[in-house]
């Protein structure tokens, strides 16, 4: 699983050079750089809002329970949790970072260009050309992982793993719930990357691959280390004392707890790989459309079916 999500780095920049996919290459600008101080505040102001999963899933269920069932059009209950909480955690970053770009950045005279987020300085304008090309470069790429994957199921009868299925073939109803999930988890990683690539970018380093590490290390820890300290939480008592402290109703918090290590992993990887292709495109498009066909596949493929319980 691992060769083959490294596979996708070197075979995403060989075909950035060929013809059809040339116009995406570019630099990230230099107009802008995070501080330090600014990074730690962005990575525990972050953390904060991560830490919302628990509440948000009571909110989720209470929305369900005494509004509108859900189940019945997201049948996926874990899936449910999970994209809801990523979905809230990245509209509230979404305004702060509108709030944080018109009150400091603008005025520096830092613009959506130099962010990454736009072809142009003045406005939110992405060519239609370029985004197809991100687009198209994505999908080729996201086959290439889903055919290796298919090809060793087939051949060798296992699928992509560790301690339980992160990737399988896909029923014909799991490819529908691939394409329900997938929306919801784009505009995630749209967000995110405006987020791990824009606002958070820390300086260029000596040469591009030290840059692409550095600037990879910063983009996990700023994913990862609000869930690591939450899984910290839960087990250090849990191993030490037996006491469990997010246990929720009926035990119910803990199943949701025990997927926050398939959330950990998968954020780990996509961080990685986001980064890699903003510093080969400058731009945020490709690396989020290629991370959230990956993950919707992983959801639709390795998650239960079924309706969130009352």
């Amino acid at each position: 699983m691992l060769a083959g999500f490294a596979l996708l780095l070197p075979l995403g920049f060989l075909l950035l050079g060929t013809r059809p996919f040339r116009p995406l290459l570019a630099r990230p600008s230099d107009g802008y750089a995070c501080a330090p101080r600014d990074y730690r505040k962005f990575v525990t102001l972050n953390g904060v809002l991560m830490w919302l999963y628990l509440p948000l899933i009571l909110v989720l269920f209470g929305v369900h329970k005494y509004l509108v069932r859900i189940d019945g059009a997201f049948p996926m209950m874990m899936v449910n949790a999970i994209v809801w909480w990523f979905l809230w955690v990245n509209i509230i970053g979404f305004f702060l970072f509108r709030r944080w770009f018109a009150r400091q950045a603008a005025p520096r005279g830092i613009s959506l260009l130099d962010l990454g987020i736009s072809d142009q300085a003045g406005a939110l304008r992405v060519g239609a050309d370029r985004l197809g090309r991100a687009a198209l470069l994505a999908v080729g790429l996201f086959l290439c992982m889903y055919f290796l994957e298919y090809l060793a199921e087939k051949v060798f009868l296992v699928n992509f793993r560790f301690v339980w299925p992160f990737f399988n073939d896909l029923t014909p109803y799991r490819w529908r719930m691939f394409l329900l999930y997938l929306p919801w988890i784009l505009l995630c990683f749209l967000q995110t990357g405006v987020f791990l690539h824009g606002q958070l970018r820390r300086p260029p380093r000596a040469t591009p691959m030290r840059t692409f590490s550095g600037r990879s290390w910063d983009s996990v820890v700023a994913l990862c280390l609000p869930v690591v300290l939450f899984l910290a939480v839960q087990y250090i008592p849990l191993f030490t004392t037996g006491f469990i402290p997010f246990e929720g109703p009926n035990g119910l918090f803990v199943v949701f707890v025990i997927n926050l290590f398939h959330v950990l992993a998968l954020l780990a990887i996509t961080a990685v790989i986001s980064t890699w292709f903003f510093e080969w495109t400058g731009r945020i498009y490709l690396g989020a459309i290629l991370n959230a066909l990956l993950v919707a596949w992983s959801f639709a493929a390795s998650q239960v079916i079924a309706p969130i319980p009352m």
